[in-house]
């Protein structure tokens, strides 16, 4: 098929590229110029493991084209558009803001095509999208939802190896011309409602921080105990019906999606009909843990008599870069103004944070914490540099 993706982020350069791996043709549509001038250079805005590969791949490559602007685009050859255009929120309204998808639906209701499949694969609040379609005055029946379940870090795998693919949608003629691009997957396509296929992602996005979250209230209540953490959540995790995925402890969780989705999720329903007091307060929970790790931080740092905190790892998560709501980076934050702390980050690198790349001697005595799992070879090269230079460690995660 001939595929159109707007948005070049996480979710539509995955989505583009991992299309083009199975022999479509995609057009990737992006307004930063500067990215699709990188991008035709074959220089990627992100790393995330196996992309690379994919992205070299010449004959993948010769299969995509790359534009920044909507009329480059052969449009009558256009069986499906996938809008993947980022869904932020609202800082000043604690709302989502929907202005980078209006656009685009706004560019796509200037197209002559009536066989195009317009899907959205952002994220959005099941009320918001029939506002966002009285604003532009484009039909909201015509549209279909593809939510996209991506981890960073794993997003490639993920896109080949799919738990379960959903469809939301009304007209049968498009849904089932989605259903076809999808036809080589093994894995059950749910197909239902526009609302229901978004509740499906966002109470996905709900469940896994609550479990994120209970494990790190467990956390404390075994530390609190003197109990052994590992055999523990080990124990707990072995029983079939909770299982051990998702299923450990960390200074605290963050992301571009979790807490995005998670406000959006509380301002779904109004408070005196629906009473919700799990799912309401999980945000405050996870707020609690990064301030309960704040405190094992200074304690170990004031026990051993250490002058300096070195956090390795900057992103929110491994293997990634993305810094988006890192809790490495609000620690350091928290932290900075009254002690000396640096960031270790091969990946990473800023002018406003002490992101080092290298640790030497001008680190020595300090407590090193170990934000999330690291590689063998990185995790060896920061012991053997505590060993000689009178460093503590502290995983935050185990």
């Amino acid at each position: 098929m001939d595929i159109v993706v707007i948005g070049t982020g996480y979710v539509g350069l995955v989505t583009g590229v991992g299309f083009s791996q199975l022999g479509n043709k995609v057009h990737f549509i992006d307004l930063d110029n500067s990215k699709i001038e990188k991008l035709k250079a074959k220089q990627l805005p992100f790393f995330e493991p196996g992309l690379e590969d994919l992205f070299f791949n010449e004959d993948n490559f010769q299969r995509m084209n790359f534009y920044s602007e909507y009329n480059f685009v052969d449009w009558k050859n256009i069986d499906i558009v996938f809008i993947c255009v980022q869904t932020p929120n609202n800082l000043d309204t604690n709302s989502v803001d929907t202005r980078f998808l209006e656009s685009a639906i706004a560019e796509i209701k200037k197209i002559d095509n009536s066989n195009l499949v317009v899907t959205i694969k952002s994220t959005i609040p099941p009320y918001e999208i029939e506002n966002v379609c009285n604003n532009v005055g484009y039909n909201k029946e015509q549209l279909t939802f593809n939510p996209e379940f991506l981890r960073e870090g794993s997003a490639v795998f993920d896109f080949f190896n799919p738990d379960r693919i959903v469809i939301g949608g009304n007209d049968v003629t498009r849904i089932e011309k989605l259903k076809k691009l999808y036809e080589s997957f093994d894995v059950e396509i749910i197909v239902t409602d526009p609302v229901s296929s978004q509740l499906i992602k966002y109470l996905s996005n709900t469940y896994l921080p609550l479990r994120l979250t209970f494990a790190n209230e467990a956390t404390r209540l075994i530390k609190y105990t003197n109990a052994n953490l590992e055999d523990v959540l080990k124990g707990v995790g072995l029983d079939k019906r909770i299982g051990q995925h998702y299923f450990r402890p960390s200074p605290s969780w963050g992301g571009s999606c979790f807490p995005k989705d998670l406000v959006e999720v509380n301002n779904f329903y109004d408070e005196s009909l629906v009473v919700l007091p799990l799912i309401s307060n999980i945000i405050h929970s996870n707020s609690l843990h990064q301030d309960w790790t704040i405190n094992q931080i200074l304690e170990l740092k004031s026990e051993n008599n250490l002058d300096k905190i070195i956090l390795v790892g900057a992103s929110f998560k491994e293997d990634t870069d993305d810094i988006r709501n890192s809790p490495t980076i609000e620690i350091y934050n928290k932290l900075k103004l009254n002690n000396s702390i640096f960031i270790f980050d091969k990946l990473v690198s800023s002018e406003e944070l002490n992101i080092i790349d290298e640790l030497n001697s001008d680190h020595s005595n300090s407590l090193i914490s170990i934000m999330f799992p690291i590689s063998n070879h990185l995790e060896s090269y920061v012991i053997d540099f505590a060993n000689k230079n009178n460093c503590s460690i502290y995983y935050p995660w185990k």
